[in-house]
């Protein structure tokens, strides 16, 4: 809160205390303040509201702001003016103080009157029903009795009315400058001459007030967590009140002398001091504990309120905006002033860290000093340090451009660098197996130094040339030694192997060496790689932005990597570090740690390295180019809490709709828009989302983006929309937020309009197959008219040409005949000859006719065939009988003409050559194929005929078996001295109308 003395234009409102109704009564207690806190801040620039007194979370998790020009709701990420709480029109814009009561909020309005709101329902408090003037603050007590203060006094709801409380319940006349409950339940209120408490009742009428501190106050009272309140008194200072005892007692503030301009308490203990360029955050002793200067970001200088959220959070409103202040997870070392940003860190004993930097030039010497766990410092006589190595028997070392340190059992010795190498910084260092220690010096390649003694190349001429960026020696003995461009060394005994691209090093430059339980990691610009022994394999990072300038690698005990690279620090779990070593093209998942978490500045890409490392007692500490920090993996600070998920809006071309039961949208709407948010806090940066549409989305999508889901060429039927959200920590809400909605139908997308469509298609599709059916049968019918007068036209021919040039051979030859003697030999040879000449003119006459006989009429074969038969058996004698056997089945025309002429032809053959007593005709609609068989019972057909197909200079079986064919079918005779049959079968896809293939 404000004091008086503190912009008096709006001393109204220096009483207003932003925490609403209990605070976090019944939550858990939170941990005091450390110094690494993150602050956000936001101004009327980023759509945040300016000179808010009250602020609230409601049961979502939402956040309310009561300002002057309206009510603010903000999710984390986006402020939004409502001139409505949950579809309920506020009385004014002009609202006063804002509180979450359950799933309802409580509003109160500049100019009077206080409105309820809950879903679905809506209670205006106005006229006699409402305190007489403006409410300040609401708050409920553990009996359910629901409080106000107002300009004039204390005030109860009874009802639906709010009623005075005031000297009949010990209460003085007059304007408090608020309340607060406590965790028995008691109410204080702070007026201007002193402190009253009300003690739970058995009726909330019966609660009385008692003056327990009769001193005059200028301001609200804040409680702590240890059950005292902070207070303050007209006389200078603050002072802690113990409800208790009822005594009151200084509070001194070791804040370098700060003008109080106003105070606010919180629940973790901290007292927030406002001086007026500054927020000042003190501890319990009144220390402070952290500054946030307006200079720095902090909005302004005088907070008007506080509070806290339900995941830890600290919000303050000022006259310029908002602000968030939220415990980090990386903690930093306030570094001695002039400390210039080249930092190294190096693990000690017994948890202890070396702290020292660089500034590589010499212009700057600043000693580097030992961080006890403690936070006790001890400054050191080493300066400018350059690369630093702890060997394995705990022996440090320490280099610069000009000498060599080592820290053993407590005691410092320094050895200046040879003349062939000062002026030239040590690059990195590492205790071979044999004891000695190996330096690389920039532009001087790798040196071997054991008790004062230089070795250029250890005696190894390839060792004396380049310049090593970073040595270590691994469990095996071995010395790594890490260049530039891909490039790696191996020395193991006398063995020197060269490693490059051709073993799978991509790395780039080598900027890290660390060896771990089953191999050896390399981190370069590049990249990170993983040594099996034999060969370097690549290891990204799945779904992220990738590890690049990795100079900082830590493998714990438990086999967590820990990785430190321009991004930020990384952690991978050693489940996930296994499954991606199985499988190393996959990548592998790691948890971020950047400058939300308190990462700044850039780790060293070149000197000094390492910049990660693990200290003694287990703290993994990091060196960036403006800080040094720690984390504790084991302590690392966690969101437990899962985010509530919630769809905002959805939206169409035709406008927005709420989220509301049965929804309906018009027809013809295809493109929908669903907004959707969740109330992470912390870090609404890392909030992830999974949607569906249920009846669209067959599977869930994963989105950390906007939060709007957008689909398209939606048709016509009821969805359900589903969105679920991760917090920072990947707590995933346990039931995701849902939306049904129906799409209506046009007429033109309705079922009977489909199947009217349906309907026209198939009577369309069957007057076109009707109308082809008719062009068909009429091009049948001009074939068989062409057909038949072709067949005319033989005739015709035959008869005009050839048989009756064959008669007037006859006659001719009767006439010879006539010449010749009567007893003539010659007589009887020309006899016989016209005999045969006679012979060849009926069968011509019976060819003819054939030709002139007409196609059988459709339909008609079996009755066509049977009057045949019945015609040939009247001339001849011979018995005829007929069967069928089937349902009888429409026959493809030109089908049934080819079986009428086959049929006739074998019934012909059967009446007139076979000599038989009877004749048979068979006609069978199969399943499969139509059979249509003549039989008889004569002396069957010569055995060389059916070998040759045919009788010497007669055509009959070979056409009928042409006809067979032409048909698609086969004709077979069975012939034995007792009876001939001749078969015809035909396929039914051929023979059968309708189903011959095209």
């Amino acid at each position: 809160m404000r004091l008086p003395c503190a912009r008096l234009s709006h001393c109204l409102l220096l009483a207003i205390l932003a925490l609403a109704l209990c605070g976090r009564a019944g939550a858990a207690p939170l941990p005091p303040w450390t110094g690494d806190l993150q602050h956000t801040s936001w101004t009327r620039e980023d759509g945040a509201p300016s000179a808010v007194y009250s602020m609230t979370q409601d049961a979502a998790g939402m956040l309310w702001f009561a300002a002057n020009d309206g009510l603010y709701s903000f999710d984390g990420v986006r402020f939004v003016r409502n001139d409505e709480v949950f579809g309920h029109k506020l009385r004014s814009p002009l609202t006063m103080a804002v509180a979450a009561d359950g799933d309802a909020i409580w509003v109160s309005y500049q100019f009077g009157d206080v409105s309820r709101f809950e879903r679905g329902a809506v209670h205006h408090y106005v006229g006699a029903d409402s305190p007489p003037t403006t409410v300040l603050r609401f708050g409920r007590t553990p009996d359910g009795v629901m409080w106000a203060s107002s300009g004039t006094g204390m005030h109860r709801l009874e009802g639906k009315r709010w009623v005075d409380v005031g000297p009949s319940a010990g209460l003085p006349n007059g304007r408090p400058h608020g309340f607060s409950v406590l965790a028995d339940g008691s109410l204080l209120v702070y007026c201007a001459d002193g402190i009253y408490r009300g003690a739970p009742a058995s009726d909330a009428g019966g609660r009385r007030f008692v003056k327990v501190l009769d001193q005059p106050l200028l301001g609200n009272g804040y409680p702590r967590p240890d059950g005292k309140v902070v207070i303050k008194p007209r006389a200078r200072g603050l002072r802690l009140f113990d409800p208790a005892s009822g005594r009151a007692a200084p509070l001194a503030l070791h804040n370098g002398g700060a003008p109080l301009l106003g105070y606010e308490g919180d629940a973790r203990g901290g007292l927030w001091v406002s001086t007026g360029d500054a927020v000042q955050l003190l501890d319990g002793q009144g220390k402070v504990v952290r500054l946030f200067s307006t200079a720095a970001g902090f909005t302004d200088g005088i907070v008007n309120a506080t509070l806290h959220d339900r995941e830890g959070n600290l919000w303050f409103t000022t006259a310029n905006g908002v602000d968030r202040v939220r415990q980090a997870r990386l903690s930093t070392v306030a570094l001695p002033p002039g400390f210039v940003p080249a930092l190294s860190v190096t693990p000690g004993d017994s948890g202890a860290v070396w702290i020292g930097n660089t500034d590589r030039t010499g212009a700057f010497d600043f000693a580097s000093f030992v961080l006890a766990p403690d936070g006790r410092r001890r400054t050191t006589a080493i300066t400018d340090v350059s690369a630093s190595h702890r060997a394995p028997d705990g022996t440090l070392w320490f280099g610069n451009n000009a000498s060599l340190w080592r820290v053993r059992d407590g005691a410092t010795r320094r050895w200046p660098l040879p003349p062939a190498l000062a002026g030239r910084s040590v690059q990195a260092m590492t205790t071979g197996a044999d004891g000695a220690l190996w330096v690389s010096v920039i532009g001087h390649g790798v040196h071997a130094f054991r008790d004062g003694a230089w070795s250029k190349g250890g005696g190894r001429a390839a060792l004396a040339g380049p310049t090593a960026v970073t040595l270590a020696t691994d469990r095996q003995g071995r010395t790594w030694f890490g260049y530039t461009d891909n490039h790696i060394a191996i020395l193991d005994g006398d063995t020197l192997r060269h490693y490059g691209p051709r073993q799978g090093l991509a790395i780039g430059n080598t900027l890290a060496i660390v060896p771990g339980r089953a191999g050896v990691w390399i981190g370069g610009d590049r990249g990170l790689a993983w040594f099996d022994g034999e060969r370097f394999v690549a290891l990204d990072e799945r779904g992220g932005r990738g590890f690049r300038g990795v100079s900082g690698i830590v493998e714990r005990a438990d086999g967590e990597l820990w990785l430190h690279d321009t991004g930020g620090l990384a952690r991978v779990t050693a489940a996930d570090l296994a499954r991606a070593l199985e499988a190393p093209g996959a990548g592998v998942a790691a948890e971020r740690f950047d400058h939300l978490d308190g990462h700044r500045g850039m780790p060293a890409q070149m000197q000094p390295l390492p910049s990660l490392v693990q200290a003694g007692d287990g703290r993994l500490w990091f060196a960036t180019s403006s800080i040094v920090g720690h984390v504790d993996p084991a302590r690392i600070v966690r969101n437990p809490r899962p985010p509530t998920v919630m769809v905002t809006a959805i939206r169409t071309d035709g406008g927005s709709h709420a989220p509301a039961p049965g929804l309906v949208l018009p027809a013809r709407t295809t493109r929908l828009e669903i907004d959707f948010t969740a109330t992470a806090l912390s870090m609404p940066e890392r909030v992830r989302f999974r949607y569906r549409l249920v009846g669209q989305d067959a599977h869930w999508r994963e989105a950390s983006g906007p939060r709007q889901a957008v689909y398209t060429n939606l048709a016509p039927g009821d969805y359900l929309f589903e969105v679920g959200a991760a917090n920072e920590d990947g707590v995933w809400s346990p039931q995701p937020a849902r939306a049904a909605l129906r799409i209506e139908a046009a007429w033109t997308q309705t079922l009977w309009f489909r199947l009217a469509c349906a309907l026209g298609l198939l009577a369309a599709a069957w007057l076109l197959h009707r109308w082809r059916l008719a062009r068909v049968a009429a091009g049948l019918r001009e074939k068989m008219l062409v057909r038949t007068r072709e067949r005319e036209r033989i005739a015709r021919a035959l008869h005009d040409t050839f048989l009756q040039s064959v008669q007037a051979l006859v006659l001719r030859m009767h006439v010879l005949m006539g010449r010749l003697p009567a007893d003539s030999g010659m007589r009887a040879e020309v006899g016989e000859v016209l005999a045969r000449a006679e012979d060849v003119i009926e069968e011509g006459r019976q060819r003819v006719r054939q030709l002139r006989v007409p196609g059988v009429r459709h339909g008609c074969l079996l009755q066509a065939l049977a009057d045949a038969g019945r015609d040939m058996a009247a001339a001849s004698g011979v018995a005829f009988t007929q069967q069928v056997t089937g349902a009888a089945r429409a026959l493809d025309p030109e089908i049934e003409d080819e079986l009428f002429t086959i049929g006739r032809e074998a019934l012909s053959n059967a009446f007139h050559h076979a000599r038989a007593t009877r004749v048979a005709l068979a006609l069978d609609y199969g399943a499969d194929r139509l059979r249509l068989a003549v039989s008889d019972d004569g002396h069957g057909i010569a055995a060389d005929i059916l070998t040759s197909g045919a009788r010497e200079g007669h055509w009959g079986l070979p056409g009928m078996r042409e006809r067979a064919r032409l048909a698609g079918g086969v004709l077979d005779i069975d012939s034995t001295p007792a009876g001939t049959i001749v078969n015809v079968c035909i396929p039914v896809t051929t023979a059968y109308q309708g189903m011959r293939r095209a």
